[in-house]
């Protein structure tokens, strides 16, 4: 049942990297969450039918894979778009094609190797929790210093 689970996971983390750079950025975090969780849980659950295993862990591994995912993928393109606006001005806020393209090329590679190496989707969710964690932790510090005086 164990792998049939990370296999899920890996195929509930690529469908939350390909919906979170596709989202708008001006959308918020949770909106992210929202629109790639049913799609993770149907892919996990799809991958736990698959090795007619029971499908109760499909809803709590595809909500956090996908929803991770997407927030990750999400951050890092609209961080993308907001460099290349500040270079270029009077572009919109949307990622441009290179981020995306690397993006979902990314999750294929997460698809392709969770599904011949199915404990790799547990690598893959550590690496998008040390990048979630450093992301917040670079965004608190940014503005550390500044307080309203009164």
């Amino acid at each position: 049942m164990l792998l049939a689970t990370c296999q899920g996971l890996g195929l509930a983390i690529a469908v939350g990297l390909i919906l979170g750079v596709v989202f708008p950025p001006i959308m918020p975090s949770w909106g992210a969450v929202v629109g790639a969780a049913p799609l993770g849980v149907l892919a996990c659950g799809a991958a736990l039918n698959g090795a007619a295993e029971p499908l109760w862990p499909a809803l709590p591994v595809g909500v956090i894979g996908a929803g991770l995912a997407a927030v990750v993928a999400r951050d890092v393109a609209s961080g993308a778009a907001r460099r290349q606006q500040d270079q270029i001005s009077g572009a919109d806020l949307q990622a441009s094609g290179g981020v995306t393209a690397i993006v979902v090329l990314a999750a294929v590679i997460v698809a392709a190797v969770s599904l011949v190496l199915k404990p790799f989707s547990l690598l893959v969710l550590v690496a998008l929790l040390w990048v979630w964690i450093s992301r917040r932790r670079r965004a608190e510090r940014k503005h550390e210093g500044l307080r309203v005086l009164r």
